[in-house]
């Protein structure tokens, strides 16, 4: 589990998404498109505004967007089983990294993440 987790993924592909969201800016625009329908959730439950805020604590913030890893890799595993399903990842070559783009928004956010004075960004461990 932990190999998905927000802070390994980060590691490994947050400063390449970031990159690219700095150089791009419809990419950049498609991730916080990806964040605004994440934030629509939380407006309609208390609990769920909380999560994301990390008010219920890192680990269930955690959990919550380990999830959404599950969300993502599901749709990528079945665009690859299934080449003619119908779904999100089977047309969009940017499926995968914008839904993690939006995933690292909220651990930064949260807490999860933080950048450090003079450093490149990293997880916060």
């Amino acid at each position: 589990m932990e190999m998905f987790a927000v802070q390994r993924l980060y590691d490994r592909y947050g400063q390449e998404i970031y990159a690219r969201a700095a150089a791009d800016p419809a990419f950049s625009a498609a991730i916080s498109e990806e964040v605004a329908g994440l934030r629509e959730l939380d407006d309609s439950e208390p609990r769920l505004s909380k999560l994301l805020a990390g008010k219920r604590g890192k680990a269930a913030l955690n959990s919550y967007l380990l999830g959404h890893t599950h969300a993502i890799l599901a749709c990528l595993l079945e665009a690859a089983v299934r080449p003619d399903a119908r779904t999100p990842a089977a047309g969009d070559p940017d499926f995968a990294a914008v839904r993690l783009g939006a995933l690292f928004h909220l651990a930064f956010d949260g807490g999860l993440l933080q950048l450090h004075r003079g450093d490149a960004p990293r997880s916060a461990r």
